[in-house]
């Protein structure tokens, strides 16, 4: 299936990258210090890599699988490990066209995900790395979880652990292993395509907490302390940094029921 550069995705995304912008500038617009200065750059830069993904990923095509639209897509990267949302088949770009990933893919990268429920135990005697049978493991270990990877003589563990959007993720090279251990324990599969870390739901609190921490700055600057506009810049920098929690979690939400194709 070919890919076709999406208008609308494009579109939403450089409005989000917008949004974000303007949370980026607003400690320092409204109390002016060194510090909030820093911070602006600082969330200016995580801005514009968000810009240039979203010309890298505006690509679309229909998945070789369902015929459904499978999003996020570029022609310059190969894509392993992208999922479709409707069939949760895994997919890939190969010469410009959308194809399934073989069953026996092994990426160069930690690209096939498993969430977990608590502690899976044992893990499937697979080279998380190659799909091979392992022949020994190593221990992993985040967010209270420990794991001991499997492995083959032939290469080092292609693993991690990380946590997103509340749920421990163990992620692995070789898409064999994911599924192996997903149909044992009845886990979900994820990929690891650019929207695939989207919240389960829109982060209000990050929200109020961002415009308490900024109302918070305007009280400071009413009192009578030494470097009030400095202490003022940095609540108003605290809450522009939880705010752009907020925008950004909301944005996937919003952004996985506006943007069709």
């Amino acid at each position: 299936m070919s890919l076709r550069r999406s208008t609308t995705s494009l579109t939403y995304d450089l409005a989000w990258a917008s949004a974000r912008l303007g949370v980026a500038f607003l400690p320092a617009i409204l109390f002016p210090s060194w510090i909030t200065w820093t911070l602006t750059v600082l969330l200016v830069l995580g801005v514009v890599f968000l810009i240039v993904a979203a010309f890298a990923y505006a690509y679309v095509a229909a998945c070789p699988g369902c015929g459904g639209t499978v999003q996020g897509l570029s022609l310059k990267i190969d894509c392993v490990g992208h999922q479709c949302d409707h069939c949760k088949r895994f997919v890939e770009v190969d010469g410009g066209r959308l194809v399934l990933t073989p069953p026996d893919r092994a990426s160069d990268v930690p690209s096939f995900g498993v969430l977990l429920r608590g502690s899976p135990g044992e893990l499937p005697a697979i080279c998380c790395t190659c799909g091979a049978p392992s022949t020994r493991t190593r221990a992993l270990a985040v967010a209270g979880v420990s794991l001991d990877i499997p492995h083959c003589d032939s290469h080092d563990p292609s693993a991690r652990l990380r946590k997103t959007a509340g749920r421990v993720r163990l992620e692995a090279a070789s898409l064999r292993f994911a599924q192996a251990l997903g149909e044992r324990d009845g886990l979900d599969i994820v990929g690891s395509g650019p929207y695939s870390d989207a919240p389960a739901r829109v982060p209000w609190i990050s929200a109020l907490a961002g415009i308490a921490l900024t109302g918070l700055g305007f009280v400071i600057v009413r009192q009578e302390l030494p470097s009030k506009q400095l202490l003022a810049g940095v609540a108003a920098g605290a809450g522009a940094f939880v705010l752009m929690h907020f925008v950004v979690g909301a944005g996937f939400l919003v952004r996985r029921r506006l943007v069709r194709d």
